[in-house]
């Protein structure tokens, strides 16, 4: 059974469309799956062990780069395609490829509706990680508890152990990932500097080390946290994440991953939907301002060390 899986982007997205994958390996365990992504997530779909096949869609090259895909999938007969993404685009694809069932995830969106058959549209507003699992019920007529199969590689694990000890640390880590795309879901780097101290003072041999984009590098000005903004690519992260002791962050796709690599994770949301995005799979904590979520910095630093205290060990 060949069943293509398509969903482009991003981070969080992909990750929390993964139990999809392993759901399908576990009703159909001979089918090969393959699975569309925007150029620069390969590496992250990489991770997860039920993808056998994975194609790359660059959509920097616009109008070219979408016949560019549909070619490759093009190639095969599939005989299950699940669009997970819901946009006009994943859904055009959908429909082009060659695929005897064609189904899409609760909450289809820009007309994609219209190319292939949503199901459960009640249940739009549920959580992703759910929510996407809802397209393998429907074909199965079972109920898949999220689950996500995922493996570091051993390589990656010592590039990870060689970076902390090239700048200092060797030891017990917790890592922080402050930095989210979008508005209103950052906690300030003031908060976060806040924490850093509470942790130092309790917990004075555990490293803190930041983790981001090279253009976060600098953002967190303290002298007790280790800046690696920028060093790190998607394998190295994993790798990083996995030995650390604690996760602390914004919604993010890191985090996201933090989560279902199983690490101690402990979200700090903002402004985006946390009956949706939020995680499912690991052993996580959620923190939100209830009176006004889009005030993420009414949330203290005390409040987050509380919950930091019950998690580290």
């Amino acid at each position: 059974m060949k069943i293509l899986i398509i969903k482009p982007s991003s981070f969080g997205d992909i990750v929390q469309a993964a139990p999809c994958a392993s759901a399908l390996k576990k009703a159909y365990p001979q089918c090969s799956i393959s699975w569309v992504v925007f150029c620069g997530w390969e590496t992250l779909l990489e991770l997860f062990s039920d993808v056998d096949d994975i194609i790359s869609w660059d959509r920097r090259s616009g109008v070219k780069g979408f016949f560019d895909v549909l070619k490759k999938v093009r190639k095969t007969q599939y005989d299950l395609i699940l669009d997970l993404q819901g946009l006009f685009r994943s859904g055009l694809l959908a429909k082009l490829a060659k695929g005897k069932v064609k189904i899409g995830a609760p909450g289809m969106k820009e007309l994609s509706g219209f190319m292939i058959k949503e199901v459960y549209p009640g249940k739009a507003k549920i959580n992703a990680t759910l929510r996407n699992l809802e397209t393998v019920n429907f074909i199965t007529g079972q109920k898949f508890k999220p689950q996500v199969n995922i493996s570091v590689a051993e390589d990656s694990v010592q590039r990870a152990l060689n970076l902390l000890k090239d700048n200092g640390i060797d030891g017990d880590y917790i890592v922080l990932l402050p930095f989210a795309r979008g508005k209103g879901k950052d906690w300030s780097v003031e908060n976060y500097s806040v924490l850093a101290g509470l942790i130092k003072e309790k917990y004075k041999n555990t490293a803190i080390a930041v983790l981001g984009t090279q253009k976060d590098y600098g953002k967190i000005k303290s002298d007790k946290t280790v800046d690696l903004c920028g060093k790190t690519d998607i394998k190295l992260l994993a790798a990083l994440l996995s030995k650390s002791a604690l996760a602390i962050g914004a919604d993010t796709g890191s985090m996201h991953l933090a989560s279902v690599l199983n690490v101690p994770s402990i979200f700090i949301f903002g402004a985006s939907d946390i009956n949706e995005t939020a995680p499912f799979i690991g052993r996580f904590s959620l923190f939100v301002n209830k009176e006004n979520p889009k005030n993420i910095n009414d949330i203290s630093p005390e409040e987050i060390f509380a919950e930091v205290q019950k998690r580290i060990k």
